[in-house]
């Protein structure tokens, strides 16, 4: 079995209470939905999930298209890994 730790958060007390409320209604436990967040972090080696700021200059996020082209077929196959890995990694927690 893997080794495992601790890992404590301070949360503000109403939006947890909304959090823990979503992860109710999508049959997760608070910890499963933090595991998936953290699984999706190591397999996309990003945040899962958009940030914006209004002051990034779009100048410097220049990327060519040739890259983005590649990198697509990949994203696809990933989507499927990432969601077969997040089944087993609900399932699991179950037994």
């Amino acid at each position: 079995m893997a080794k495992t730790e601790v890992y404590q958060i301070r949360l503000d007390s109403d939006e947890k209470k909304l959090a823990f409320a979503v992860f109710r209604q999508l049959g997760l436990t608070p910890a499963q939905a933090i595991r998936m967040f953290f699984r999706q972090v190591v397999l996309t080696q990003s945040i899962p999930f958009q940030i914006e700021s209004k002051s990034i200059q779009p100048s410097l996020l220049h990327t060519p298209a040739s890259d983005k082209s590649a990198n697509a077929s990949e994203s696809e196959e990933n989507h499927l890994d990432i969601f077969t890995e997040l089944d087993q990694i609900l399932n699991s927690d179950k037994k």
